[in-house]
């Protein structure tokens, strides 16, 4: 559950980033594409891991 400082910084974001012409639920998607993008090769790298550890009986 958020806390109130919590709910009073996204209060201050949303409004912030409307007066800049921005909608936050597209900017705060753009913040997770981002943290996806900037963490891709340690995605990578845990697929790798799946892969090799995965037998050939257990294919999903």
């Amino acid at each position: 559950m958020a806390s109130k400082e919590q709910k009073q910084n996204r209060s201050f974001a949303e409004k912030l980033l409307r007066i800049r012409g921005k909608d936050y639920e597209e900017w705060l998607d753009e913040q997770h594409q981002q943290v996806i993008q900037d963490n891709q090769e340690l995605i990578l790298e845990a697929l790798e891991a799946k892969l090799s550890f995965k037998s050939p009986a257990h294919q999903d």
